[in-house]
């Protein structure tokens, strides 16, 4: 697995930093890393705050951390901040080969940092199962602050038990409330909700997201388990308070979640659903809303035609068939289309007992999965914190490599 990449932003608040990072080499002056390592925690910070820009100064001030380690003498890791700084750059989704340079800096084999240094580089390197054992005993709330987040944080997403995992969450979201670290861990506490099947906790989860976090570029990963949990849950959930959470969002993010819920719905056969989210959708006054708030006519036309295939019934199928086959489809995306044409040919199947339905009617012929936004990139990924549920542990290489570290250690 890839190892985790910081992103930096850039705002009014922290435009300082940049000019530090810019400033550095140019001066020759030397910048201790504890202190760079602090604005990259409040830069991470603006991320979680949908603050978008200077993503290209990510691989600069990566740079300067690693750099302004490298120029430590092995006696300064004696000191706790350049030690702390070490372990909490790689938990902030740092180089892992720094901290694998320094490992044997950090003191004996058996000091609290290094063996919290060798689980976190495990950690890195993909060997979740020895992370997830050697971080057992750690103290988030005795090492407090941001290292004690990163470090539950860091323990929760490698830990398999749903139970651990949903207090360590808990834990890096009491040390750090409103960061990018409480971000990540509410999109995992929804998942490990949806699967306890936890509705009240899925909810109270999700509506402090929408609440707090929907401006971050990860907020397409808790739309998708939103819909996931709302799917999964639907017949045991609240939905005037599933609505509640989706018109926390903005336009027109609002109405693609609604939208996609409905296609998922659609696809899975939950037409109740469908039909339960259409009743409870505000209907939009095209006259008094204002253009940021104006809902897409293709996410209009979208969530009208779902409505409309969820009120097919034994009694009305033929009515309502031909509704859909007079409906303008220009405004519909091609697996609405195919979707469309799946629906008619069951429609035509149950009315006339000599048709048939063709096989893979309603599998898209792509085979993609559909974006909740058109203009979503083909894979999105996390670059300040990996994504541990493909997280498989204990690779042979990585074992071997930290051994060989350890081996000189004194």
């Amino acid at each position: 697995m890839s190892a985790l990449r910081p992103i930096l932003v850039t705002s009014a608040v922290c435009s300082p930093l940049l000019l530090l990072a810019s400033g550095v080499h140019a001066s020759g002056l030397d910048t201790e890393p504890y202190k760079l390592v602090r604005s990259l925690q409040r830069v991470q910070d603006e991320i979680a705050d949908g603050d978008k820009s200077a993503l290209g100064m990510q691989r600069e001030l990566t740079r300067l951390i690693d750099e302004s380690f490298a120029k430590l003498d092995r006696s300064e890791f004696t000191d706790p901040k350049n030690a702390r700084a070490l372990i909490s750059y790689a938990m902030l989704g740092g180089n892992p080969a720094t901290l694998e340079a320094h490992l044997t800096d950090l003191g004996h084999k058996e000091d609290e940092f290094v063996r919290l240094a060798v689980a976190i580089l495990m950690y890195q390197k993909g060997g979740a199962r020895v992370a997830e054992s050697r971080l057992k005993n750690a103290d988030p709330l005795r090492a407090g602050g941001l290292f004690g987040a990163s470090l539950a944080l860091v323990r929760g997403l490698v830990t398999r038990d749903d139970d651990k995992a949903r207090a360590d969450f808990d834990t890096a979201r009491l040390l750090a409330p409103g960061t990018l670290i409480e971000e990540a861990a509410l999109r995992r506490l929804m998942t490990i909700h949806r699967r306890r099947q936890d509705p009240v906790s899925f909810l109270r989860v999700s509506s402090r997201y929408a609440r707090r976090f929907v401006a971050s570029p990860y907020a397409m990963q808790f739309a998708q388990e939103f819909i996931a949990g709302v799917i999964a849950l639907g017949e045991w959930m609240d939905m005037a308070s599933v609505m509640e959470v989706i018109e926390f969002m903005p336009e027109p993010y609002r109405s693609a979640v609604t939208v996609r819920l409905m296609r998922t719905a659609t696809v899975e056969g939950k037409s109740e659903l469908v039909r339960r989210v259409a009743e409870l959708t505000p209907a939009q006054d095209s006259e008094n809303t204002d253009e940021s708030q104006a809902v897409d006519p293709e996410i209009d036309a979208r969530q009208r035609f779902y409505t409309q295939i969820s009120q097919i019934t034994s009694e009305n199928v033929r009515e309502v068939a031909n509704q859909l086959r007079n409906i303008d489809t220009k405004p519909l995306a091609e697996g609405d289309r195919e979707l469309l044409r799946a629906v008619l040919a069951v429609a035509n199947a149950v009315t006339d007992p000599k048709a048939t339905v063709p096989a893979g009617m309603a599998t898209p012929a792509n085979g993609r999965r559909e974006s909740i936004f058109h203009d979503a990139p083909k894979q999105q990924t996390e670059p300040v914190l990996n994504d541990f549920e493909d997280f498989v542990g204990g690779t042979r290489e990585a074992l071997q490599g930290v051994d060989k570290l350890l081996e000189g250690i004194q």
